[in-house]
């Protein structure tokens, strides 16, 4: 049985839990806790604890704002299509485009960019609903986005400083989560997480946008000459007398509205994440376990034991010693990658060496930056550095370093400033042999 069989039934069930209870305390309409229920289920369900995270951190921080500026909002209610308690409408427009990239993740193998899509339009429906429900608290009234003109708080396509901020800040939010709590198909590695964390903030900001520009040019408006007031509300005002179309598409409603918006961040995260974003390659090459295993060490620290401090940032920060035999006959060339999966932000590279001869079988102590001298190159480390970066750990953990070795049927003539990640995917496929040497530091 399959991790889906096995989370499915438990996901419908918290699901449902969740729906139930926000029907029962206000928040969603019983569309809204059908929508909702579905909804959860296919995210609890397909796509487990860390895509439940994301969404549960989108419902219950915009639930608890709308709460916040329940009072404001009572006073501008009949500006708004609907109230503070979500419909099915609502919820299908916030959540389809993230339901729809859950499902396909599965399907397409575990791409990436689908986690980066799923997130960016979570962020983008959190950072609208924050820039809304803190915006309209605002003690200045919000502009038109279209012209700038001063416009009262809640009127659609309006934005403020302090609705930029909150959408900034809701963005930003989900775009931690998304690295916390990001599936195995991602890569873990610092510059991965910062990349993710940009792009999912740039996303949901994005989606927002798109949101109060259709909002002021495109979604539909309404008049009531009784009031003498703009409102979303069709066909009835909330003094009960009938409103008018005065401008935008009339089927443009705020519902479509948000859910361009979600699909704006969506398609943004996914787009860059598939340029940006490395997912885990495997080095294991064509032979499997048949590949041939390199003797291959350090003079200078045993396997699984603490290098010396020499080598580390406390010390003189100089590469340690290695030696390898056991090269077979067709290697065109070497590659080694130094890294430490321990980390707090994620894999962190510690060195990257490539284009190695094939006759050569070893690497002196305290090779400088750059070209070696024996013609390999030295690709970026997690800090951005042409060399070698040694230990350098947090207080506290034990952290673990690796250093492997590849010998490659490719011929040495790889570009320069290659990192970890753009190493790894030029030479997969690649690996006649490969060796491990491990070694620990602690400060």
């Amino acid at each position: 049985m399959n991790l889906i069989a096995l989370q499915l039934p438990i996901g419908i069930f918290l699901a449902a839990i969740i729906a139930l209870a926000t029907f029962f305390t206000g928040s969603l309409s019983r569309s809204g806790a059908t929508g909702a229920f579905l909804l959860g289920s296919i995210i609890f369900g397909i796509g487990g604890f860390g895509w439940s995270i994301l969404l549960l951190a989108f419902f219950i921080s915009s639930t608890l704002l709308s709460r916040l500026s329940n009072g404001k909002k009572r006073e501008i209610e009949a500006n708004f299509s609907k109230g503070t308690r979500r419909d099915g409408f609502q919820v299908t427009a916030n959540g389809a485009v993230a339901g729809v990239c859950v499902l396909l993740f599965p399907l397409l193998g575990g791409p990436a960019w689908l986690w980066a899509g799923f997130a960016g339009a979570l962020a983008a429906a959190n950072a609208d609903t924050w820039a809304t429900e803190i915006g309209i608290l605002g003690k200045t009234k919000p502009r038109m986005i279209t012209n700038c003109k001063p416009v009262e708080p809640g009127t659609s396509g309006g934005v403020s400083l302090s609705g930029f901020l909150a959408a900034f800040g809701g963005s930003l939010f989900i775009a931690f989560l998304a690295v916390v709590f990001k599936p195995d198909q991602v890569q873990n590695n610092l510059e991965n997480n910062i990349i993710l964390s940009l792009i999912v903030t740039v996303a949901g900001i994005a989606g927002s946008l798109v949101d109060s520009i259709l909002g002021a040019g495109s979604q539909a408006m309404y008049f009531c000459d009784i009031c003498k007031k703009e409102t979303e509300k069709h066909p009835l005002h909330g003094c009960g007398n009938p409103t008018r179309h005065i401008r935008g598409l009339a089927w443009l409603n705020n519902d479509w509205v948000n859910l361009f918006c979600t699909l704006t961040g969506s398609i943004t995260a996914a787009l860059l994440a598939i340029f940006l974003i490395s997912s885990p390659v495997s080095l294991s090459g064509e032979q499997g376990a048949e590949m041939t295993k390199l003797d291959f060490s350090s003079p200078v620290f045993a396997y699984n034991q603490p290098i010396p401090a020499k080598y580390s940032c406390d010390g003189q920060n100089i590469s340690p010693t290695f030696s390898w035999t056991g090269i077979p006959a067709d290697t065109r060339s070497l590659a080694l990658i130094a890294d430490d999966p321990d980390a707090p932000l994620g894999t962190f590279t510690h060195w990257v060496v490539y284009n190695l001869p094939a006759s050569q079988s070893s690497l002196n102590e305290g090779i400088p930056a750059g070209i070696l001298s024996t013609g390999g190159y030295q690709g970026f480390n997690s800090a951005r550095q042409n060399a070698y970066m040694g230990p350098c750990p947090p207080a506290g953990r034990n952290h673990h370093y690796f250093f492997r070795l590849y010998a490659l049927d490719l011929e040495p003539t790889l570009p320069e400033g290659l990192t970890a990640d753009k190493l790894s995917n030029l030479i997969a496929g690649h690996v006649l042999a490969s060796g491990e040497w491990m070694g620990t530091f602690q400060r």
